[in-house]
């Protein structure tokens, strides 16, 4: 009994018919009756009676149906986890705070292909506890996101910082302040990525609904372009990180900071990898080519 031949009789149970079946499979009507010929003989039972309109299984062939699909499934993750496993020497997956790579920009992609043309970084946007959990779980390379995040679980190098801010319509009453507190925020109606953010969760429930101020919150959405059409429209203003914000700017819209008096407001953006793991080669190799690219980077942008 072999894969091929639950292949067969599964296609042949499902049409009914063994032209219908062959055809289905690409392959000669004889090779799909030889097929089944066989594996009646390795079963000693027999699998299909023959009707007018084609063929009909037996009870026997019943019976095994589920145990033939089962096997098969199992063939298929067995299958998949080979093909998988031949790429993952060559694949860095990276759970990213959402738009990192699109700050990154194509030209890290690019500079990182022509220098390691093995080597594909895979970048999967998530939310900042979601990168986290999912490196904690093995279920990637690195993680890039905000703190906090266990010390004890991960290594962290900073990567960059992003200022807290506000867009909004350039002919917003706020875009009269080159710097925003978070008292000017009362009363105003507001959108930004929400709650799933840590960075968002903490400066609203710190910042504003903790001294007493209020805030009409239209949506919550990590969808740029709609957080962009918002702002342009003048019906809300958004709060988020500088490094997104910058990605979607239309042109009736100015960005302003926000400050608490001393400092402006900012997040920290941090490359996470798993405590005590050691790093594949393609891993070292992606690491420390991010940290050069954006150190650059960051310089440039002063």
């Amino acid at each position: 009994m072999n894969q091929k031949q639950l292949a067969y009789f599964l296609t042949a149970y499902e049409t009914g018919n063994i032209q219908a079946a062959a055809d289905k499979l690409y392959i000669s009507r004889q090779g799909v009756s030889r097929a089944l010929r066989q594996l009646e003989d390795e079963l000693a039972q027999p699998l299909f009676k023959r009707t007018v309109n084609g063929i009909a299984p037996t009870d026997f062939a019943r019976s095994i149906l589920p145990h033939v699909r089962q096997l098969l499934s199992e063939y298929d993750c067995i299958m998949g986890t080979q093909t998988l496993a031949a790429q993952r020497r060559s694949v860095v997956t990276v759970y990213a705070l959402d738009h990192v790579a699109a700050w990154l920009g194509a030209d890290f992609f690019l500079k990182f292909h022509e220098a390691h043309p093995r080597i594909t970084p895979s970048f999967i946007e998530s939310t900042d506890q979601e990168a986290a959990d999912a490196l904690a779980h093995g279920k990637g390379d690195f993680a890039i996101t905000t703190p906090p995040f266990n010390l004890a679980l991960f290594e962290a190098r900073k990567l960059f910082d992003s200022p807290y801010c506000v867009r909004m319509k350039s002919d917003h009453p706020l875009a009269a302040k080159d710097v925003l507190t978070y008292t000017d925020l009362d009363g105003q109606t507001v959108a930004g990525k929400g709650r799933a953010y840590h960075c968002f969760r903490e400066k609203i429930d710190h910042n504003v609904l903790a001294c007493g101020l209020h805030l009409d919150i239209l949506a919550e959405t990590s969808d740029e372009a709609v957080l962009t059409e918002l702002a342009a429209s003048g019906k809300a203003i958004i709060l988020e990180h500088a490094y997104t914000a910058t990605l979607a700017m239309h042109p009736g819209t100015v960005l302003r900071p926000f400050s608490d008096g001393k400092e402006t407001s900012s997040a920290e953006i941090y490359l996470l990898s798993r405590r005590n793991q050691i790093l594949t080669q393609s891993s070292r190799l992606f690491q420390a080519f991010l940290l050069d690219y954006v150190t650059r980077k960051t310089e440039t942008q002063r």
